[in-house]
């Protein structure tokens, strides 16, 4: 029973770098009042009130060098997004890991869903990883064979290739697309980027399995689950690490700490 896996949760995260701004503005805010004689109050939240900004894009570091072009619109943004993250591969083939079309829409949506278990296939930015699930059996019971990791070497070494700078740079850039995008489908007044650093806190946060993994066939389909029914439960991002391997995920969960405290408006240690 082979099954395809496929790694674009983390690749998208990984070329999140096609969107990004090159200022962002906050919501204005008035001069302060007086203080009164008492207390006043607190305030009751009304429902068009924005949401406090945790992580404001422009906290972020950037490399000085960046580009001055204008933004495309959105819908015309494919080609800059595309030439953007090929740029940050040196040579790589972008086409390997990801589709081509709507990608900064694509790149949010999925980015969006790695800490819930489904995500519409529609809005799915990566490809498949190629082969088959390796698996192996041992006393009745099927399990991950350690075999199927390799299958992540080379999304995993591109991944780390990526110059964690750069690609921020790129996403500050960009960001502008990506909010865009994000209001389609995210929470009136929020913005992506406080998005982005709570799911990479998720993926940071994935627990390591302890010893191999088992599998059982899903029920009706030709694939397989996660013996662990807390395992089948989790989330895309966490699933995805696990299938990769232990080695993968240690050498993804660095990279992205490191991404995360750019976005964060903090400069990763040396």
């Amino acid at each position: 029973m082979a099954r395809r896996i496929n790694p674009g949760p983390l690749l998208a995260v990984a070329f999140l770098g096609v969107a990004g701004v090159l200022a962002w503005k906050f919501y204005p805010r008035g001069e302060p009042a007086p203080a009164p004689v008492q207390a006043a109050p607190a305030a009751v939240a009304t429902p068009d009130a924005a949401p406090a900004v945790e992580y404001p894009i422009e906290a972020v570091p950037v490399l000085p060098e960046a580009p001055a072009e204008p933004l495309p619109a959105l819908e015309d943004s494919d080609g800059a997004a595309w030439a953007a993250l090929s740029a940050l591969l040196e040579g790589g083939d972008l086409a390997q890991w990801l589709l081509p079309t709507h990608l900064v829409q694509r790149l949010v949506t999925t980015i969006d869903a790695l800490p819930r278990r489904d995500i519409n296939r529609q809005a799915y930015a990566a490809r498949p990883v190629e082969g088959g699930l390796a698996t192996t059996e041992a006393a009745g019971t099927r399990y991950l064979d350690a075999a199927n990791f390799a299958r992540y070497d080379a999304a995993v070494a591109t991944f780390e290739r990526v110059d964690s700078r750069a690609l921020v740079s790129a996403y500050v850039r960009f960001y502008p697309l990506f909010q865009q995008a994000w209001r389609e489908v995210g929470p009136p007044g929020s913005q992506f980027n406080d998005r982005l650093v709570a799911v990479l806190d998720h993926l940071l946060a994935a627990p390591e399995p302890q010893g191999p993994i088992a599998l059982v066939p899903a029920e009706g389909k030709p694939r397989w689950e996660f013996a662990d029914p807390r395992m089948e439960q989790a989330s895309i991002g966490h699933k995805a690490l696990w299938r990769m391997g232990p080695d993968h995920a240690t050498r993804v969960k660095a990279k992205l700490r490191q991404l995360r405290e750019l976005l964060a408006g903090q400069r990763p240690a040396a």
